[in-house]
């Protein structure tokens, strides 16, 4: 009987410990069932968009690919400091065409908020702005070097690479209308080793 009983215990003792190699291939199979399930459900609430150059560095690289959630901001408005796919109209001549280009750049001010950039610092309703994800030097105000009030459905957007100017401060983007912000970026794919949620 005593014996049966070891027998028993030793037989449950191995059942705990299983072999390394098992882990790991069950981690294997997770993973991938993992990553197959995302870029099966991706595209029920979104699009992946792959990053082209460097607009949005440090936090984006060229290289990177990224989902966006097209849903989130039928609920949600956009808050600062989301990274946003938005479009902007093409322009010929000075004349604009149906043709639309898409976009990602930060989120920095909201609707009604008063924004204007001097001496290379951002300030919201005559506050500056405290901004920990940006590179390059803010030399351009463009539209914002004299101060200026967002309509009701405006948002102000930003490239993180402040060396690239072309967002809002630019003349031929300006603030963008809420109707133009297609989704918000929430998570990097690729590349795997910096797999992991944005913002």
């Amino acid at each position: 009987m005593a014996r049966n009983r070891s027998g028993r215990n030793e037989y449950r003792e191995r059942k705990k410990r299983k072999s390394p190699l098992r882990v790991i291939l069950g981690w294997i199979v997770f993973i991938g069932v993992f990553l197959l399930l995302l870029f099966a459900l991706v595209p029920l609430v979104g699009a992946t968009m792959k990053i082209t150059d460097g607009a949005m560095g440090p936090s984006l690289g060229i290289g990177d690919t990224v989902a966006v959630n097209h849903i989130s901001y039928l609920l949600l408005r956009p808050k600062r400091g989301d990274i946003v796919q938005f479009t902007v109209s093409e322009e010929s001549q000075g004349i604009s065409t149906e043709t639309k280009t898409v976009y990602l750049r930060r989120v920095i001010a909201l609707p009604g908020e008063t924004v204007q950039i001097m001496d290379g610092i951002v300030y919201i309703n005559g506050r500056p702005l405290e901004e920990k994800y940006t590179s390059g030097l803010t030399t351009y105000g463009g539209i914002a070097a004299s101060q200026m009030t967002l309509n009701n459905d405006e948002y102000f957007v930003m490239a993180d690479n402040r060396s690239n100017n072309f967002d809002s401060r630019d003349s031929t983007v300006g603030p963008i209308a809420r109707d133009d912000i297609l989704g918000r970026v929430w998570l990097r794919i690729l590349p795997f080793e910096k797999f992991g949620r944005i913002g």
